[in-house]
C-alpha cells in the first residue's frame, strides 16, 4: 500500500505565498516569519513529496514543473480550508448546521418557494432540508427526524413541547374532469359517487403503506396516487373524481377542464393549517429567518 503524503496546511499556505511574492524572504515577511523558518517548512514539504518544489534563481524562487502542479492542487485545498473557516465562524454566530422543514404537499408552495429562494440569495450557511409528506406522514416525519419546523395541513392536537400558530386556510374542492359521467348529472348523493372511482393522494405515513387509509367519503373504489400532481392529471383524464386543493386547480376550473361536483352534504372543505415549532422557539438563526421570510411571503401572496 502506498504511504499517504504527509503535508500540513501551513506548508500549503507558505507555498502559495512564495509563488505569489516570488521569494522566500518576501513570503516570510508577508506571513510574519523569519526566512530560515520558511526555508525549513518548504524543505519539509519537498521531503514529504519526494520532489523539488522550488529552484533558486538569484534571489527569486521559481516553481519547478512539479511545484506548479502541486500549487494548482494546493490552492484548491486552501479554498476549501477558507470555506471551512468561514462556516465555523458562521456556526459560532448562531447559524445551525442544518434546518429541517417538513411540509404537507397540499399547502400552497408559492410562499414557501419564495422563502427558500430568498434564503439561497442571502447565502445562508445552514444546509436546508425540505421533506414533502402527506396527511399523517407529515407529523410522523417531523417527530421521527426531530425536524425543526413543520407546516401541517391538519393536526388533531399539538404534541407537548411544541407550539402551533395558524397559516392561511386551504380550501379543498371535490372535482372531476369535464368528460367524467358525474359532471352535469345534477345534485349528487353519496350513493352516486360510490359507482365511480375516487382518486386519493396516499397518506405517506409508514403505517399506511400496507393498509391505506379509507377515503374521506368512504368510497369503495379508490385509486391511490403519490402526490397531487399525479392526482390532477388523473382527474383531468376523467379517471375518477376527488378532492383537490383549490389553489392547485384555479386555472383548470376557470377553463372548465375540471368541474366542481354538487354533492349532498357539501363539496367543499376548509382546512386550517399550522406552523409547528418547539415551545422555546426556533433554535437557530436559519429557522428564525425561515419563519420571518415565510410570514412576509404569506402577506404578499394573501
Amino acid at each position: 500500500m502506498t504511504r499517504p503524503v504527509q503535508y500540513t496546511i501551513d506548508q500549503l499556505v507558505l507555498l502559495d505565498a512564495i509563488a505569489r511574492v516570488g521569494s522566500f524572504a518576501g513570503a516570510a515577511k508577508e506571513l510574519g516569519r523569519v526566512p530560515s523558518a520558511a526555508s525549513y517548512t518548504i524543505r519539509a514539504l519537498e521531503e514529504a513529496l519526494g520532489v523539488p518544489v522550488f529552484r533558486r534563481e538569484g534571489r527569486r524562487a521559481v516553481l519547478t514543473p512539479e511545484g506548479q502542479l502541486l500549487l494548482q492542487h494546493a490552492r484548491v485545498v486552501l479554498r476549501e480550508v477558507r470555506r471551512l473557516e468561514a462556516v465555523a465562524a458562521q456556526l459560532r454566530d448562531g447559524w445551525e448546521p442544518e434546518l429541517h422543514v417538513v411540509i404537507d404537499g397540499a399547502l400552497p408552495m408559492g410562499p414557501i418557494s419564495a422563502t427558500l429562494r430568498e434564503i439561497a440569495a442571502r447565502q445562508v450557511p445552514t444546509r436546508i432540508r425540505v421533506d414533502i409528506e402527506y396527511q399523517d406522514g407529515v407529523a410522523d416525519r417531523f417527530l421521527r427526524d426531530s425536524a425543526q419546523i413543520m407546516l401541517v395541513l391538519e393536526l388533531d392536537a399539538v404534541p407537548p413541547g411544541l407550539h402551533g400558530r395558524p397559516l392561511p386556510a386551504v380550501e379543498m374542492a371535490l372535482v372531476a374532469g369535464a368528460s367524467h359521467p358525474l359532471v352535469g348529472a345534477g345534485r349528487l348523493r353519496r350513493e352516486d359517487l360510490n359507482r365511480h372511482m375516487e382518486v386519493i393522494v396516499r397518506d405517506s405515513a409508514p403505517r399506511h403503506a400496507q393498509a391505506p387509509r379509507a377515503s374521506f367519503l368512504g368510497t369503495p373504489n379508490v385509486l391511490y396516487l403519490a402526490d397531487f400532481h399525479a392526482k390532477r392529471l388523473a382527474l383531468l383524464g376523467a379517471v375518477g373524481f376527488g378532492w383537490m386543493p383549490a389553489h392547485l386547480i384555479t386555472d383548470d376550473l376557470a377553463v372548465g377542464a375540471l368541474v366542481r361536483l354538487d354533492v349532498e352534504g357539501g363539496s367543499a372543505w376548509t382546512y386550517l393549517p399550522r406552523v409547528i415549532t418547539p415551545d422555546a422557539g426556533p433554535a437557530g438563526r436559519a429557522a428564525s429567518l425561515f419563519l420571518e421570510l415565510l410570514d412576509a411571503q404569506i402577506g404578499q401572496h394573501s
